[in-house]
């Protein structure tokens, strides 16, 4: 079974995301990310984007996402 990371930094509708993804996602396991290890374990990553990048890229330092991203 596939894992689906949505990276979770605060910002956007993240929940109706999940739901629709699950919806499409042929039995994979989709899970909201909060944490660094949480992607290193998923198969695919989606990362929803948002018009204010500072306070976005900020979130993910805070919250030690961005190196994990990397």
């Amino acid at each position: 079974m596939s894992r689906i990371a949505i990276v979770d930094y605060g910002m956007g509708n993240l929940h109706s995301m999940l739901k629709a993804v699950e919806r499409v996602g042929a039995g994979a396991h989709v899970f909201l990310c909060t944490q660094p290890e949480q992607l290193r374990r998923a198969d695919h990553i989606i990362f929803p984007g948002v018009g204010a990048i500072r306070p976005c890229m900020e979130e993910l330092a805070r919250l030690g996402l961005d190196e994990a991203l990397r």
